[in-house]
């Protein structure tokens, strides 16, 4: 809850360079209760994430401009305290260890999910981030 004592949906922001797959992250997100945002040029994610302030980001890894790591070290930067859901086609090895990289900075790593995406996968994790009284395990999993 606000301090107005009013619910607020909970901010989702997905960082993919592929319409196709942020289209399909969004509507999950939607249905499951998130406002749901993406970023598709990787050039406006810092005025995104700084008038967002999402609770959730999923990141693909490999982008044109900016890939998944140079974003991982902004969100260190910045502070980012949200969730982060790694998404990406790229092979197990290299998403987690972008987790575990993640993980050493002090960021906060619900999962890594490879593509083609498992949708019921994405919304069971989105619902268990959604629910304030599951416990967000600081230990990552690979979905």
């Amino acid at each position: 809850m606000s301090d107005s004592g009013i619910e607020r949906r909970l901010r989702l922001l997905v960082v993919d360079d592929d319409s196709d797959a942020a289209g399909l992250v969004l509507r999950v997100a939607t249905r499951c209760g998130y406002d749901a945002v993406s970023v598709l040029e990787m050039t406006t994610i810092e005025g995104v994430l700084r008038n967002m302030q999402p609770d959730v980001l999923t990141l693909d890894l490999c982008m044109p401009h900016k890939d998944g790591i140079e974003i991982l070290s902004h969100l260190k930067t910045i502070q980012f305290k949200g969730q982060i859901i790694i998404i990406s086609g790229q092979d197990d090895w290299l998403r987690k260890q972008a987790r575990d990289l993640a993980v050493t900075r002090g960021l906060n790593v619900a999962a890594e999910m490879g593509k083609p995406l498992d949708l019921n996968a994405l919304r069971a994790l989105l619902m268990r981030l959604a629910d304030p009284t599951a416990m967000v395990n600081p230990s990552t999993r690979s979905v």
